[in-house]
């Protein structure tokens, strides 16, 4: 379900501070619920096998994959400077400025194209950049009254020039009406497929 951005701008949240350049696109939260003693790296491997599905399957799939065709035909990838650590102009370079680090030391692996920049008990920010936008997807849990807590994802993205803020115009109808409901879909049966799978505790990367 698709929600307004205020409620996550009420929370308390690193991010908030770390991306005031990029805007909030979407916040959807997420059809699961979380106990309090699991933290939001445990949803990770879930989200990764979900956005495997989307990107593979139904009308979903194909939209995944007329993008990527797009992007290599017209050069709108930036895979080299993906792997760099720090790149230049990264929100990894950064959130690594602003809390004195030399390096991240993340060693969760990211969804997709995404590439993690930090992994907090509450909260994990990763990032993607192309030469149409620079982006982010936040992951936060946020507390019920019930002791158990309802996962907010939010995208914040900054397209570059006309051609970008174009383009994320172009494909919002898509994103809004088939690529998220979709994907919603997939992680709730990714989630509920993993809770009785052993989930191996990282330490808070902060």
């Amino acid at each position: 379900m698709r929600i307004d951005e205020k409620e996550h701008l009420k929370q308390n949240w690193r991010v908030q501070s770390l991306l005031p350049d990029l805007r909030v696109e979407d916040v959807w939260l997420l059809p699961i619920e979380m106990e309090k003693d699991q933290s939001i790296e445990a949803l990770n491997a879930a989200f990764m096998s979900a956005l495997g599905q989307t990107s593979s399957q139904g009308l979903a799939g194909w939209l995944f994959k007329l993008r990527f065709f797009l992007g290599r035909l017209f050069g709108w990838e930036e895979e080299e400077k993906a792997k760099e650590l720090l790149p230049e102009g990264s929100i990894r370079r950064r959130y690594a400025e602003q809390e004195g680090l030399n390096s991240l030391g993340l060693k969760e692996e990211g969804f997709g194209d995404f590439v993690p920049v930090y992994i907090k008990q509450r909260e994990m920010l990763s990032e993607i950049e192309n030469k149409t936008v620079l982006a982010a997807a936040h992951f936060g849990m946020v507390p019920r009254n019930n002791d158990k807590y309802a996962v907010h994802m939010t995208v914040y993205v900054k397209p570059k020039g006309v051609f970008g803020a174009f383009y994320m115009q172009l494909i919002k109808p898509f994103r809004l009406w088939i690529v998220y409901p979709y994907l919603m879909k997939m992680i709730g049966e990714a989630w509920e497929s993993s809770l009785n799978k052993p989930i191996s505790s990282v330490g808070s990367l902060t």
